[in-house]
Parts: C-alpha cells; sequence; structure tokens
C-alpha cells in the first residue's frame, strides 16, 4: 500500500453529519459543490466519511493535521480542502507527467542536457530530471488517443522514447531518443542521426521511464488551482506553504493558496477494483456490449467528474451489475458517484447499492452533475453488489464512475 502522507485546511469547528435510513441500511452522503467551484469553509472528510470544517493551521512532519483547533492524525483522513479553495482555470499549453503519477499544468517546457524545465500556475520554475518524467505533451489533451493510452498503458520500461507528431486524422508515432526542446523544435536521435520537428507539430512524447507501481507512489494527491495536480509526499505545512517530496531528489514548496483539494490512501481501505468480482450482469439496450472497467471509465479513459479525476474507482454503464466480496471486517462502502466528463451534459441513470438482496442506497444521477460521496453501513454483509440502472435516454452516455469506491473497516 502507499506510504501515509501528510497536510492541512482552514475556519469554524463543526461536525456536519447527514443521515437517513434506506430500506435496513445506513446511508450518508455529501454532496462536493467544491467539484465545480470554490467553497466557502475550509474541511477535512475522514475515512469514516465525517466532515469536520474549519479553518487547516498546520501539517506537522510526523502527521498530524491540526483544524479548528482540533488534531487529526493524516493517515485517517480521505480528503483535505483549503477554505475558499477554487479550482480556477487551466490556462496552460500542456503537461508534464512524472513516473509517479504527478500531472503539471505547464507552460514554456523545454529538454536540455538530460534536464526538463517549465513554468507551472503558481509555482517557481521547475527544474525536473529526465529519469523523474514519464510524458511530455505539448497541446490540449486528446482523450482516447494513443498517447494517453500509451501514457496508462505501457507498463514496462522500454529502450526508446515514443515521439507523437500531430498531421491528419491519427497521431503519427516515431521512436527515438529525445535529445532537446526549445520553444520552436523539438530534437531526437533516431538510429544515430538527428531529426528535428517544428514544436508546433509535436503533440507530446512518452518517455522511456514507466510509471512507478501504485503501491511505490506517494499517498497523496494534492489539486492545484490552474489544473496541476500533485502525487507527493506532504513533509510538512506551516508558515502559508506545503514542502512535498515527489519522485527522488524532487522537493518542491507550493503555497497553500495554490491547492484547491488533497487526496489521501490509506491502508484501511480496500478499493473494489483490486478485489475479484464474484458475478457481473451486462444488459445493454442500445448502446454497445461493454466491459465495466478497474480504475478506468467504461470508455478505458480515466475517471474523471467534473474536474476531480480519480486514480482508484469503477466504470459502469447502465445494464450493469457487479458483486464484489465482503471477506474482511468492512463495514462501510465509501464512493464519489457521479456521470464522467465525457459524456458532457448527456447521460441519466440511477447508481444502487445492494447487500444480498436488499437495496441499500439509489440515487438518480445526470450528465453535468457534480460528484457526490456515498457511504452506505454493510455491517455484516457477506458480498455487495453495484448497479447502474437506465434513465430516461436509455443507456445512451451513461457513463457511470464510481471514484474511489472501497471497503472500510471502522476503527473501533
Amino acid at each position: 500500500m502507499p506510504s501515509s502522507c501528510m497536510s492541512a485546511c482552514n475556519n469554524r469547528p463543526c461536525l456536519i453529519l447527514k443521515e437517513g435510513v434506506l430500506g435496513a441500511g445506513f446511508i450518508l452522503f455529501f454532496l462536493y459543490t467544491s467539484f465545480f467551484g470554490g467553497v466557502l469553509e475550509g474541511r477535512v472528510l475522514t475515512l469514516e466519511g465525517d466532515v469536520v470544517e474549519g479553518r487547516i493551521e498546520f501539517i506537522s512532519a510526523e502527521g498530524v493535521v491540526g483544524i479548528a483547533g482540533r488534531k487529526l492524525p493524516i493517515d485517517g483522513l480521505r480528503s483535505i480542502i483549503p477554505e475558499g479553495s477554487l479550482l480556477g482555470e487551466d490556462e496552460s499549453e500542456g503537461r508534464v507527467v512524472l513516473i509517479c503519477g504527478s500531472e503539471i499544468a505547464a507552460t514554456g517546457i523545454n529538454v536540455f542536457e538530460e534536464e526538463i524545465t517549465c513554468r507551472s500556475s503558481g509555482l517557481d520554475v521547475l527544474k525536473l530530471p529526465i529519469d523523474a518524467v514519464r510524458a511530455l505533451r505539448f497541446g490540449e489533451l486528446i482523450r482516447g488517443s494513443r498517447f494517453q493510452k500509451g501514457l496508462l498503458e505501457w507498463e514496462a520500461s522500454r529502450e526508446l522514447d515514443t515521439i507523437f507528431i500531430s498531421g491528419g486524422a491519427e497521431l503519427q508515432e516515431v521512436d527515438g531518443l529525445i535529445e532537446e526542446v526549445d520553444s520552436d523544435t523539438l530534437t531526437f536521435d533516431r538510429n544515430d542521426a538527428l531529426q528535428s520537428i517544428p514544436l508546433a507539430r509535436a503533440y507530446g512524447v512518452v518517455l522511456a521511464s514507466p510509471l512507478l507501481k501504485v503501491d511505490e507512489r506517494p499517498a497523496c494527491v494534492l489539486t492545484l488551482v490552474g489544473g496541476t495536480r500533485l502525487r507527493a509526499d506532504i513533509n510538512e505545512f506551516r508558515d502559508g506553504h506545503v514542502k512535498l517530496s515527489l519522485v527522488e531528489g524532487v522537493k518542491i514548496s507550493v503555497p497553500w493558496a495554490q491547492v484547491s483539494r488533497i487526496s489521501i490512501s490509506s491502508e484501511r481501505l480496500e478499493y473494489l477494483s483490486d478485489i475479484v468480482a464474484l458475478r457481473v450482469e451486462n444488459k445493454p439496450l442500445i448502446a454497445p456490449n461493454r466491459s465495466w472497467q478497474r480504475d478506468r471509465t467504461v470508455s478505458g479513459l480515466p475517471l474523471q467528474i467534473g474536474d476531480q479525476v480519480y486514480d482508484k474507482g469503477l466504470g459502469l454503464a447502465s445494464g450493469m451489475a457487479v458483486t464484489f466480496p465482503n471477506e474482511g471486517l468492512h463495514d462501510l462502502f465509501l464512493a464519489e458517484i457521479g456521470i464522467d466528463i465525457d459524456s458532457g451534459i448527456r447521460g441519466d441513470c440511477e447508481f444502487a447499492v445492494f447487500c444480498g438482496d436488499r437495496e441499500m442506497f439509489r440515487k438518480r444521477v445526470r450528465g453535468g452533475e457534480p460528484a457526490e460521496l456515498v457511504k452506505v453501513d454493510i455491517t455484516g454483509a457477506s458480498e455487495i453488489t453495484l448497479r447502474v440502472d437506465y434513465g430516461e435516454d436509455l443507456d445512451i452516455a451513461d457513463h457511470a464512475d464510481w471514484g474511489d469506491a472501497c471497503l472500510l473497516q471502522r476503527s473501533k
């Protein structure tokens, strides 16, 4: 499992719980409007799904979060949202992706003598060793492109970099070794001969270094104003800056005002995408017959509801139901549900959770709506089923995401 990490938030101590009973189960869900804009109060979400509001005062080197006069262990939290946090507009030209999974919204990407430099909103000029970088993208993201799939799926170390060149209906691929990138030109070595292309034609590069395995990556993901997502260990937050370790030899300091959200992994969580399913049902009406996906949308792309990206979760479509065993002592199911951004404002379906034959939760969701946090008591259940039912538009565009879907054992 990922190592624990550290973080902080902002004013007015308060514990918020919204409860209801559906069937025999205890349900809690909390609407995170912050995914689509700002929030007035800072808050942290505990592993158990409780929300504590207040000002984040510090995060110590020992992993203690100070909020509104209280001290909470960071490994007991799922997320932190600073007071007045805003997602902000992404005005970057491209992305620098690190081997730990960090995605830096970058402008002015340069490569020279095994070092990559770039600028990013609210941060100093970043200087990164090329071995710490997984990919470079110089233009807007083309979801579902060969570049994106290569970035996600090429797990083994490769001898050569792959350069993706724009032009025509599909991106062209050329293997070589990146030598230099400046404001005008990308130069690479191909078969011991240097070749150059205008940077305007270079869509991106997937470098030879693979992504780290999931259990080797830092446990925290910081979403920054302007689109950057940093997967990092938090060394400390104090005096308005949070100090981070990204990969070996790469440490940076980020102004706290730049932080929109911090998501935290925990060893107490068991993600459903890591569990072998017991049963799968798939009854499409109009849409093609597809398979459910682990850590991807039903179409195989990264999970994203609004501006929130999820590294873990499940991708289903209407007409699908997947049953998982509850073999441990887990007594809570948690997930953030919504229609993936692939569907835009389309999509209309119902998310449902069952323990055996008992329906424990049901919620209708439409495209363009913010993610909702769902918490279901599964005490005593030997299995749990996630089902997506058709809405008004049958199964058209129902890319139903269960972000961070997991089982939790509450602390006793």
